[in-house]
């Protein structure tokens, strides 16, 4: 194959250089200027493997129209925007990343974790404020004594229960629907309700799936500890952020540490900027530069496929 390209990759969102210099070394890379779905449809029809990132939606109109396409790449640890069915009824494989940000994930949770037990940001504001001792009086207990628990269990879950486990002493419990279980700590099962009663820390673990949009909702929210803590740091879609934010205004919970949302940009009039006891971040929790270039080893999936080699990394919706 080598002096020869014959295939055909479009690119519909940012790819560092190193991996377009991969592709470019089996076929002819056309970098789209967007990914908006006009794009991809004139892209699409003589292209042999699609890469997207985040925000291209990969329908399955784009996927019909794409008669020779051959593989469809996600520079992402998840498959979201791409119609799996659609995909299937093709036989394209799709690839993605799945471990990528795993470890820079599992530490960005734990810290959220630890600034909203220990008020962090909020003793931060009052020392700025000029107050100091009245703000020493001890308050709450250690880690260890306090229950984290997983609502999913994926592989953050699984890097960030080896961490709370070994490192802090933090008894586990976790419920997942699918079925998975903990392999890199040990844990206790529950059912959704028992592991919400229980849980003094939840963070969430789940992929997006109209299963589990909104999972998190108001019902569920009433059935947390008063002193709960929830964290997000995975889909924005898993929490209903709206009832979450008037649990927040009622105290109803302890706090919360949300990094992603189920709308992006946050909408400057969300209730949930305004509610107290809460840490926002602008979804960044997978955003370090060892994340960031390991997401497009995903260009080597590419080349296997259409070199004829099974990917090492194909999305299955039951593993």
């Amino acid at each position: 194959m080598a002096g020869t390209r014959p295939y055909r990759i479009v690119v519909a969102e940012p790819y560092d250089s190193a991996a377009l210099a991969r592709l470019q070394e089996i076929g002819e890379v056309t970098v789209l200027p967007d990914s908006a779905p006009e794009s991809l449809l004139a892209a699409i029809p003589t292209a042999d493997a699609l890469c997207v990132r985040a925000k291209a939606h990969v329908t399955a109109r784009i996927i019909e129209a794409g008669t020779n396409l051959k593989v469809i790449a996600r520079a992402s640890p998840t498959v979201d925007h791409i119609d799996l069915r659609a995909a299937r009824k093709r036989s394209i494989p799709v690839v993605y990343a799945p471990h990528v940000a795993v470890g820079s994930t599992a530490e960005f949770t734990l810290a959220l974790i630890l600034s909203a037990h220990r008020r962090i940001c909020y003793f931060d504001k009052q020392m700025r404020d000029g107050k100091f001792d009245a703000l020493r009086s001890p308050a709450g207990h250690e880690l260890s004594n306090y229950k984290l628990g997983f609502l999913g269990v994926d592989p953050v879950a699984e890097s960030l229960g080896r961490i709370c486990s070994t490192a802090l002493g933090m008894p586990i419990l976790y419920h997942d629907p699918s079925g998975r279980t903990p392999t890199d700590f040990a844990g206790t099962a529950r059912s959704l309700d028992e592991l919400l009663n229980e849980a003094d820390i939840l963070s969430l673990h789940l992929p997006a799936t109209p299963s589990t949009k909104g999972i998190l909702n108001a019902a569920r929210i009433a059935l947390l500890k008063q002193s709960a803590i929830v964290v997000n740091t995975c889909r924005g879609s898993l929490v209903d952020t709206t009832a979450l934010a008037q649990a927040l205004k009622r105290r109803a919970i302890g706090g919360a540490a949300l990094d992603v949302f189920e709308t992006e940009p946050l909408p400057s009039d969300h209730p949930i900027r305004h509610a107290p006891q809460c840490i926002l971040t602008p979804h960044v929790a997978g955003a370090t530069l060892d994340a960031s270039a390991e997401r497009f080893n995903v260009a080597e999936d590419v080349i296997r496929v259409l070199s004829g080699k099974s990917p090492l990394h194909a999305f299955d919706p039951l593993e």
